[in-house]
């Protein structure tokens, strides 16, 4: 077990039931790569490697998931702003994903929204 990736403490490791969580990877996004990487690196290079850090996260769930068959579903992948995927899957399947190198944290999934007026009127236009 990697205990480098950070596991979201909402998400019930013992449940068996399917629940959709968040995984980041570690490789930056493409942009991001760049303006932290500057001149080191160009942006297809940064591009590439998350195009490479998916492709092996996939090998991955094969081996830690499919191997075992374990039921996942991808629901979402994500390159641009975050990169990572959102997956449905059961709670105790997640345990065997903690051997990975492409991952950096495990989140609960949660709709976030913005209000359409401020409840707080010095913030209002």
């Amino acid at each position: 077990m990697d205990s480098s990736i950070y596991i979201d403490p909402q998400i019930d490791l013992l449940s068996v039931e399917p629940t959709i969580v968040i995984i980041e990877f570690k490789v930056k996004p493409a942009k991001v790569a760049k303006i932290i990487e500057g001149n080191e690196l160009s942006i297809e290079e940064a591009k590439k490697e998350v195009e490479i850090s998916h492709a092996d996260f996939l090998k991955e769930l094969e081996t830690y998931l499919g191997n075992q068959h374990l039921a996942y579903t991808i629901v979402n992948s994500y390159k641009t702003s975050f990169n990572g995927v959102a997956i449905e899957l059961a709670g105790t399947a997640i345990n065997e994903l903690l051997s990975s190198a492409v991952i950096k944290a495990i989140y609960m999934n949660h709709e976030v929204s913005i209000p359409n007026t401020p409840k707080d009127s010095r913030y209002q236009i």
